[in-house]
């Protein structure tokens, strides 16, 4: 059986469109079988980026990387706030890559903008200004720590790393590992169980 972190999925493509609106900003989204969070935005995305864009008014040209992006929730959504900035969305998953590509078709202006197949950091090799992750939980710690590890090292002079984690899930674990790895790791929202956590690489 495959997983939504399966590079191939063998179930039946279905595919499907739902709506998202954040901010006054509308949005919709070709969703399919085989994909994190089919029928609607899950409530963690839609923590971070709430939580992203109140604290981020203004970006210019900077370097995003949305690694894990499913069907390019985070991608869509940014870009069409900050249209300047540079945006590398990624995946293992192909038919989430290739829903990606559709819904930034669908929703945004196409340039600047890359998609990407990666199973983590394999096929990644520049640095970025601002990570997000909504860390695919049923892959296990040890995925999950390894994008944290990974993403302090592909992050510029004081970089931005994002993320999202249920309580339930290891936020407690989480949140120590990204102190040992940036020395910070600052708590900005807890809603209903979920946390974003914001660490910031100074060296």
């Amino acid at each position: 059986m495959s997983h939504y972190f399966s590079e191939v999925q063998d179930v039946k493509s279905v595919k499907k469109i739902i709506n998202y609106e954040i901010k006054n900003e509308k949005f919709e989204f070709l969703t399919d079988n085989g994909v994190f969070s089919k029928t609607k935005v899950d409530f963690g995305t839609d923590v971070m980026l709430r939580t992203f864009l109140n604290e981020n008014k203004k970006l210019g040209n900077i370097r995003i990387l949305d690694i894990g992006c499913g069907y390019g929730v985070v991608s869509v959504v940014l870009k069409r706030f900050f249209e300047k900035a540079k945006i590398l969305s990624t995946d293992v998953n192909e038919r989430a890559l290739e829903l990606t590509r559709e819904n930034i078709q669908k929703n945004n202006r196409t340039d600047d903008f890359e998609v990407r197949k990666s199973f983590v950091f394999d096929n990644i090799s520049e640095n970025f200004d601002v990570i997000l992750s909504n860390p695919p939980i049923r892959a296990g710690k040890q995925v999950i720590f390894e994008i944290y590890e990974k993403s302090f090292f592909h992050l510029n002079k004081n970089g931005k790393f994002y993320c999202v984690i249920q309580t339930k899930h290891g936020a407690k674990s989480t949140k120590k590992k990204l102190e040992e790895l940036f020395g910070n790791c600052t708590t900005l929202v807890i809603e209903a169980g979920y946390r974003i956590f914001r660490c910031v690489k100074n060296s």
